[in-house]
């Protein structure tokens, strides 16, 4: 079911429990107690998983910068005839781990471990590395490639660090208490207030628990990055990633 019709749900119930509930004219000062309670837990829930949607944005760019460096190192590598055939399989591997994200989503990372270690396990296929020149560059493309991997691991324990589905039924029920506290305060004059409050109330959670399991992440265009570092590795110099101690 789409937000926006769970939206309408939870606004015409909300109004209609309040419409119909019996007045009862407590003090809403228990009524907001209970919402700003509920609402600051939601609260820090909700920044909690914003950040980790950017964290994840953030690897993906790591991630991709680093495999690049592994390409471009790669392929200065590759300029020696001893090293072109090496580099040349390098190149495949690269550009089928890339090609792998194709009509993914982020939801489907793990699937892609498999393309990742072929290119990981053929830098050490490398042959004899005769010049001072090669082994910098080799040094610089083993350690970019182990950071791509750390940035794979990032992303894999942000994509599952969600919040259980054991805290959400108690967050659930905290929600659904407030609401029940509000309607105590009904009276004649409060019964649309009370229903667009407890409305709020569930629409915050709805929010806070679609961000947490990344429902509001638009994991497919984080996949498709992948995909387009395959032009931007083509339209780089083949030099742009040499360290300063061999340019």
């Amino acid at each position: 079911m789409s937000f926006s019709a769970k939206f309408l749900i939870v606004v015409a119930l909300s109004l209609a429990l309040a419409l119909v509930f019996p007045i009862q004219g407590a003090s809403p000062a228990y009524a907001v107690a209970a919402v700003v309670a509920v609402t600051s837990i939601l609260g820090v829930v909700f920044l909690r998983a914003v950040k980790r949607h950017e964290d994840l944005a953030n690897w993906v760019a790591v991630e991709l910068n680093k495999i690049r460096r592994v390409y471009h190192l790669g392929k200065n590598l590759g300029l020696s005839g001893d090293h072109r055939g090496w580099f040349t399989e390098l190149h495949g591997y690269v550009y089928g781990y890339l090609q792998s994200f194709d009509k993914k989503s982020l939801s489907e990372y793990q699937e892609t471990n498999g393309d990742f270690r072929k290119v990981s396990y053929h830098l050490y296929t490398i042959g004899e590395l005769a010049t001072d020149k090669e082994k910098v560059l080799y040094r610089e493309m083993l350690e970019a490639a182990g950071a791509a991997a750390v940035a794979r691991q990032h992303i894999q324990e942000l994509r599952d660090g969600g919040l259980p589905i054991q805290v959400w039924t108690v967050f659930y029920g905290l929600t659904t208490l407030a609401a029940a506290v509000t309607l105590t305060t009904v009276t004649p004059g409060a019964r649309l207030a009370v229903g667009f409050t407890n409305a709020v109330l569930f629409i915050i959670f709805m929010i806070a628990k679609d961000t947490d399991q990344l429902k509001t992440l638009n994991g497919r265009a984080l996949a498709e990055r992948y995909v387009e570092n395959i032009a931007r590795l083509e339209l780089a110099r083949h030099d742009e990633d040499l360290p300063e101690a061999v340019k």
